[in-house]
């Protein structure tokens, strides 16, 4: 029995591939629209449309007439000829560079007519011929930005070249000679900056007569990772100290903020070295330290530090752990031969324990249940009553 669908199939636009339509001998009964099915009795294919059975099998043409500007013979049968009548016109190409094809379409729009016209455009025909050719030149000269201006004086059919107030050059400007910057503020964007002069002389060009209250030295800017920041480093000129400030800020050239840190080899007084990044230099004889802050490596040489001050009272892992009563690993022998559950206190006071049980002859460990009773206890369940002192258990805390 063939299966029964009672809901639409959709294929969702895919193929129905290696299907056979329903092979009947007559047609089937109470038909519905679009439905098709194939006569084994004449071998044709069947659709339902307007109530009636349509057959879709082969036939040849009964009629076919020839319209405008079709002509044929032999207008039936299983293959027509239809041909398309010639017109007029003659088979050629039309239009060039100094010519415009020309056609008439009638209204089955087929070519009519067609011929060249030849292109002629009189001088007369422009309007204002001689100021379009000036338009025309004026416009073909154009200067390059920020380097040369180029005005074109429509009225008196002039050009004229010039230079811009704001100069860019390109390429490499070499000046020989002396070079004299007059203005507020020279910007250098170059990312390699070189000067043969090993000096660089900052505050004025000849010696001040007075003070002017005003730092000298280099401000730089830069950024965290999370805010720009704009640094100084030089002369304060009311310490009269030289300072590095990393997040300084300009008041009219002089500089505050809070100091920063400089990192140095080695800082000398005189030509004695006093402090290194190690050790005190040789020429200190006398120095004594009343504070401390974090010693982050070195070895440590002197007795045990106590308890008391922070340390543990040992120089072993194992008397340190006794002496600061740190327990962090319990072990015992368990098994009697007739419990399955066994509780083992460790006294750790915690939760966050790791538990291993294991065979106490061949030492291979084996599996059971944990339970964490307690942050002091743990019960081992086995399926089957250990023997006794068969296993030893290790609680890690």
């Amino acid at each position: 029995m063939a299966m029964k669908f009672v809901t639409n199939l959709d294929l969702n636009k895919n193929e129905l591939q290696n299907a056979r339509v329903q092979n009947l001998a007559t047609a089937p009964g109470s038909p519905v629209e679009g439905q098709i099915y194939y006569d084994t009795g004449d071998d044709i294919i069947y659709f339902r449309s307007a109530s009636s059975w349509v057959g879709l099998g082969a036939g040849d043409l009964t009629s076919i007439v020839a319209g405008t500007g079709l002509s044929g013979t032999s207008l039936t049968g299983p293959i027509p000829t239809l041909n398309l009548a010639n017109t007029a016109v003659t088979a050629a190409a039309y239009g060039s560079a100094t010519a415009v094809g020309t056609f008439t379409v009638d209204a089955q729009g087929r070519l009519t007519a067609a011929a060249n016209a030849t292109i002629a455009i009189a001088s007369t025909a422009v309007t204002d011929f001689t100021e379009a050719v000036q338009d025309v030149a004026g416009a073909a000269i154009a200067g390059t930005a920020n380097e040369i201006t180029v005005t074109y004086n429509d009225g008196a059919g002039t050009i004229t070249l010039s230079q811009p107030d704001d100069v860019t050059i390109g390429g490499v400007l070499t000046v020989t000679g002396n070079l004299v910057v007059n203005g507020t503020t020279t910007t250098v964007n170059s990312t390699t900056t070189t000067v043969d002069d090993p000096i660089f002389t900052l505050g004025g060009d000849t010696a001040p007569g007075s003070d002017d209250n005003k730092d000298r030295g280099i401000e730089f800017r830069y950024h965290t990772g999370s805010a720009a920041k704009v640094g100084y480093f030089g002369y304060d000129d009311s310490t009269g100290y030289f300072t590095y400030i990393p997040d300084a800020t300009n008041n009219t050239e002089v500089f505050s903020g809070t100091q920063g840190t400089i990192s140095v080899l080695a800082y000398n007084i005189g030509a004695n070295t006093v402090l290194s990044g190690t050790t005190l230099g040789s020429t200190i004889v006398t120095s004594s330290l009343t504070a401390v802050g974090t010693i982050a490596t070195g070895t440590w040489a002197a007795t045990d530090v106590a308890v008391a001050h922070g340390g543990t009272g040992a120089s072993t892992a194992a008397a340190a752990r006794t002496n600061l009563g740190a327990t962090t690993k319990v072990t015992g022998t368990i098994g009697d031969g007739s419990a399955t559950a066994i509780a083992v206190t460790h006294s750790l006071g915690t939760d966050d324990v790791v538990v291993e049980v294991y065979d106490a002859s061949n030492k291979e460990t084996v599996i059971c249940d944990v339970d964490r009773t307690s942050t002091d206890a743990v019960t081992l369940t086995f399926a089957s009553a250990p023997a006794s002192n068969a296993y030893k258990v290790v609680v890690i805390g």
